[in-house]
């Protein structure tokens, strides 16, 4: 039983791809990131993957640390998160399934000596009944290259709103665009002129998963949003058999479910304590 590691993304998916996409729910947060990385290689010295191989030979664990991120886990056995530290080298957060955050920050403290805290906890949903809202007036479209300058925009204004954010414009805005991945709300302005409003994005199909990502609405137009998501939902719909979302608060948990997506499970960011401060 043991870790193997890699730097190359492509390494980890000739190990564990079939481990992944068994359960690509489980496995949304690492399948996505790999195929995003996969589709544009990086050079960066800070990635890191590794792969738990069982007595038998068989994968049954994983962690992906992409460039500027965190390393996520999928779920582990207890063998393989005893000695996960070793694998991982120096990290300061940790993305874990929300069933083993206690077994992993058991094995934090064993291997550093402090005990993580919780950082931040988010749910997956799953889309089950979809039931779409009467949409305001407008129209859906895909968004293609002539759209760029005007997402990249809007992706400025998204990381402006959510600076500890470390996602970047090509995951946010151009990977989406080359697989028509990022749709558009269009809507008329007061002199009749019809423009782009709302926009939601999506993951690369995987597995036969997709997941939705970034919607913005600028000026904060709800109405907008959440039609710009429910057509977004109508569009994976189409072409993925698990349509998953992730939320990190109540309300947006509740808008979820009044479209019929249903919580599947809990992903926790698992982080360093912080400093003490001058006694």
């Amino acid at each position: 039983m043991t870790w193997s590691t890699a730097t190359d993304v492509r390494d980890l998916l000739d190990a564990a791809g079939e481990f992944l996409r068994t359960r690509p729910v489980e496995h949304t947060a690492l399948l996505t990131e790999a195929a995003y990385l996969q589709a544009r290689p990086s050079t960066a010295s800070d990635q890191r993957y590794g792969w738990w191989r069982g007595a038998d030979g068989e994968v049954t664990g994983a962690f992906l640390r992409a460039p500027g991120h965190a390393p996520i886990l999928s779920p582990l056995p207890d063998g393989a998160i005893a000695r996960l530290f070793d694998a991982l080298g120096e990290v300061d957060a940790v993305g874990v399934d929300g069933g083993a955050a206690d077994r992993v920050a058991r094995a934090w403290r064993a291997a550093r000596g402090d005990r993580p805290v919780e950082r931040s906890r988010i749910t997956l949903y799953r889309l089950d009944r979809f039931t779409p809202p009467a949409p305001p007036p407008g129209r859906a479209r895909v968004a293609g290259p002539a759209d760029r300058d005007l997402l990249l925009a809007w992706f400025h204004e998204l990381m402006a709103a959510h600076p500890d954010d470390p996602s970047e414009a090509a995951y946010v805005v151009d990977d989406p665009l080359d697989h028509g991945g990022i749709t558009l709300w269009e809507a008329a302005d007061p002199q009749g002129v019809v423009r782009p409003v709302a926009m939601a994005g999506r993951s690369r199909l995987v597995a036969g998963m997709v997941r939705l990502s970034a919607v913005h609405a600028p000026g904060g137009g709800d109405a907008h949003a959440d039609a710009v998501f429910a057509a977004a939902c109508a569009a994976a719909r189409r072409i993925a058999d698990h349509v998953l979302v992730f939320a990190g608060t109540a309300v947006a948990g509740a808008k979820y479910r009044a479209l019929g997506f249903q919580p599947t499970l809990d992903r926790v960011m698992l982080g360093a304590p912080p400093a003490a401060g001058p006694s």
